[in-house]
């Protein structure tokens, strides 16, 4: 599993994502399978792209196709139908899913695609969820607005911002705990990097006491993108 999220201001959309692979072994249980072990393999996944055209790529779910990381994947998808002929936001969300669709064996993976799409002398700010295992392409901004979508195991996330009631030995509901929704529309550049790192760093930091699989972590790999320019605020790179 991961985490990847997209927040999009006024001033520019930034994505973020942890580095860690992890091999999951299943049992069947009925009509569904149970994670019997998950075991974290690498911290120095890719999981954050970016592609021509200043189009950032984030991955969340399957991670590996027929036992090879999915990020090598994403890069041959990127050099075979992007370098020659950079496409907007919508239609590179949309090759994505044709790509991966047209395998033997679809992956259970699913991707963020963000960029600007230009029309005349706007620039159009764009975020995309592509779907492989359901087939479909959806937009998560509605033109506009100020936001933050995220992907993959983010419970604790959800637990941070969403209201919390306390409840009493019978799981009944009791007392809600004070909540204070977050002020996106507010949200500069640097509070929505900030916030990214926040919230990656923070479900790592929780998973690491808690009795369950550490399926998020390593190095979080921070990209910016902007109408005229994308660039990388942190990513891992490799070395000796």
């Amino acid at each position: 599993m991961s985490l990847i999220i997209t927040m999009y201001v006024r001033e520019g959309i930034v994505m973020a994502s942890d580095s860690r692979l992890t091999l999951s072994s299943e049992r069947p249980d009925g009509q569904n399978r149970v994670v019997q072990a998950a075991v974290g393999l690498s911290d120095s996944n890719y999981k954050t792209f970016l592609a021509p055209g200043n189009i950032g790529v984030s991955t969340y779910g399957a991670a590996d196709i027929q036992g090879v990381p999915i990020g090598g994947f994403i890069e041959s998808f990127m050099a075979q139908r992007l370098a020659s002929n950079p496409l907007p936001p919508e239609e590179a969300a949309r090759h994505i899913l044709a790509f991966f669709r047209e395998m033997p064996t679809p992956p259970a993976s699913q991707f963020h695609v963000a960029g600007y799409a230009q029309e005349g002398h706007d620039f159009d700010q764009q975020v995309w969820h592509v779907n492989v295992g359901d087939n479909t392409c959806s937009r998560l901004n509605p033109p506009g607005t100020q936001g933050a979508s995220w992907g993959g195991e983010a419970d604790i996330l959800a637990r941070l911002l969403q209201p919390v009631t306390v409840t009493d030995a019978q799981g009944k509901p009791q007392q809600p705990l004070p909540h204070h929704q977050m002020p996106w529309q507010f949200f500069t550049l640097q509070d929505a990097i900030d916030f990214c790192v926040f919230a990656i760093r923070s479900t790592i930091d929780a998973l690491r006491f808690q009795p369950r699989p550490k399926t998020v972590g390593g190095p979080i790999d921070v990209l910016v993108i902007k109408p005229d320019t994308a660039s990388w605020v942190q990513r891992k790179e490799l070395h000796i």
